[in-house]
């Protein structure tokens, strides 16, 4: 930064004082958002000084826990936690049928505990037995090819452990020049954490990565285990297990019984089931050879992209031609009423060397922010509500085009966020049917977001997230049955009333745009604070009682009933 771009740290916590103190003195106020857009790591730092000063940091406390007291679970970011009756780390699928018939002799649930990146409370099981498969079922096995379908090519097939994580899941790829389809943002979750809840990326061609497995091993409450895979009649997805070739075991469990269940209403409420079936041992994932993928991201306005997802046949040109199109948009708009927005376009390569440069001052500005200064900054957002929020957005959207275009790499190393996964954030995810208008949907969030502010002065600490995914089968992903935008609205974690504004702007949307079934908005699994009802899930999702069917056949005893299951009423 040139020095003349610098401000004094002194002016700056001055002005933020000013700002603390006289609230109504908007010159002073104006000043302080001035210093911010031109240099926002001095302003921070001022902001984090004078918060240490005046004590705005909220507390934190250590508690010493008994030596034989039983740890709470908590998610990634404190706010869903349960106790548990213990916590059990298998190494094998006998170890997971073993900790099945504990749970049976002491009747009580079982639940599968991964990153714990869900904020819902998908994983809240109070009292129960916790697996966490993460240090022990973490292995990637090459697909036996003596036992599959004439014609299935297992070169395109790996079969994953539930606890590996999607980052150690592309090293292990990485080193057998393969590569996942598609993937999301985030890439430390485990993978039956991202398949369960209907985890996805973008791209009008790809539909959620649960839309990539092959076969699913399941534990049931008996501890039976399943080989779970489409019917031989299925259209368009065949099985791949010749049930003539099966040996009734996988190769690394010769002495657990396996049966192999070639059933499509099994396998499309297996691919999304929120942990609510069983405990899932294994998938087999369709992958292709490794690839790369060039990204360009360039800054333009909301009101710019319009026209060019506005088409009276879907999908439009631009999603077309572009492998996997996303936009960033700030919610709050310029004096000019637009919103700045960033265009994010990726095109799918043949592997070559890395080239370009993703970004250079933005990941250095975000390795400061998340260790040192996210709290300044949620801390200003808070006590000057309103005051800084665009700014602050635009800033970031800056960054984030600070790059040599175009930047190539391997495919997951442009899919995830990288550095930006560090910052404590939350986020709501709405699922719209895209063919059905997604511009206006988009329209009313941003509408949303002005009312509330002006009315309550509550503010989003974040760009809205705009994704395409194609339509998905299986029974309760949020992409089921149409072609889906998705808009995600992230949060800084700690601004006051996150969760009141993300709530309304939910109950907003859900209401005003879209109808039921198939044209409804919905909520990801994933990112929902618990806003999801009862009504909600049997008025958004067509197949539902086909998923509950299956619920009741393996769940009878409720053994994988929980808070979340409770709180929808699935038994029901």
């Amino acid at each position: 930064m040139d020095q003349a771009d610098k401000v004094d740290p002194n002016e700056a916590a001055e002005l933020f004082i000013w700002a603390l103190t006289r609230p109504d003195d908007e010159d002073k106020k104006q000043q302080l958002v001035a210093a911010f857009e031109k240099d926002p790591r001095t302003v921070l730092d001022a902001v984090d000084a004078v918060a240490n000063r005046l004590d705005l940091y909220p507390p934190h406390f250590d508690f010493q826990a008994r030596a034989d007291a039983v740890e709470t679970w908590k998610n990634c970011i404190g706010e869903q936690s349960c106790l548990p009756l213990g916590y059990r780390r298998s190494t094998s699928l006998k170890g997971l049928v073993g900790v099945i018939a504990e749970a049976r002799d002491k009747k009580v649930a079982v639940r599968a505990i991964g990153s714990g990146h869900s904020f819902s409370d998908i994983t809240n099981s109070q009292g129960a037995l916790l697996v966490d498969p993460s240090s022990g079922l973490n292995q990637v096995f090459p697909v036996d090819p003596s036992i599959l379908h004439d014609g299935s090519d297992p070169a395109n097939m790996i079969r994953a452990q539930c606890g590996i994580t999607v980052a150690d899941l592309n090293k292990a790829l990485d080193a057998k020049k393969l590569g996942l389809i598609n993937m999301g943002a985030y890439d430390g979750q485990t993978i039956s954490g991202a398949l369960s809840t209907g985890t996805h990326g973008s791209g009008a061609k790809y539909g959620p990565m649960a839309d990539f497995l092959l076969s699913i091993v399941l534990v049931t409450e008996s501890g039976k285990v399943y080989q779970i895979e489409p019917s031989p009649s299925s259209t368009p997805q065949q099985p791949i297990t010749d049930p003539a070739k099966f040996p009734g075991h996988l190769p690394e469990a010769p002495d657990v019984p396996v049966e192999l269940k070639q059933d499509d209403e099994w396998f499309r409420a297996a691919k999304v089931a929120m942990g609510c079936l069983g405990i899932i041992y294994s998938y087999t994932i369709r992958v292709q050879e490794a690839f790369s993928v060039s990204e360009v991201r360039s800054m333009t306005t909301w009101e710019a992209m319009k026209p060019l997802l506005s088409s009276s046949s879907w999908p439009p040109p631009i999603l077309q031609d572009i492998d996997h199109f996303e936009l960033l948009i700030n919610p709050y708009a310029e004096d000019n009423a637009s919103h700045k927005c960033i265009k994010v376009e990726r095109t799918r390569k043949k592997l070559q060397k890395p080239s370009g440069e993703r970004l250079s001052g933005f990941w250095s500005w975000m390795e400061k922010l998340s260790v040192k200064n996210s709290w300044a900054l949620v801390t200003a957002l808070n006590k000057v509500p309103g005051l800084l929020n665009r700014s602050a957005i635009n800033t970031a959207l800056g960054f984030l085009v600070d790059m040599a275009p175009p930047y190539v790499d391997v495919s997951h190393a442009v899919f995830t966020l990288g550095v930006e996964n560090t910052v404590s954030a939350w986020a709501v995810e709405l699922h719209v049917d895209a063919a059905e208008d997604c511009v206006a949907a988009i329209d009313k969030v941003l509408a949303a977001f002005k009312t509330l502010g002006r009315e309550h002065k509550w503010y989003i600490a974040g760009p809205l997230g705009i994704r395409f995914i194609r339509a998905s089968d299986a029974f309760l992903a949020p992409q089921a049955g149409r072609f889906t935008c998705a808009v995600e609205l992230d949060m800084l974690y700690g601004i006051h009333h996150d969760r009141e504004l993300l709530g309304k702007v939910k109950e907003i949307i859900c209401s005003t745009v879209g109808g039921d079934g198939n044209h409804s908005v919905r909520v990801h699994w994933g990112l929902d604070w618990g806003y999801t009802t009862r009504d909600d899930v049997r008025r958004w999702y067509p197949d539902l009682g086909r998923w509950q069917a299956v619920f009741r056949e393996l769940n009878t005893t409720g053994m994988f009933d929980n808070a979340f299951t409770k709180r929808l009423g699935l038994r029901e």
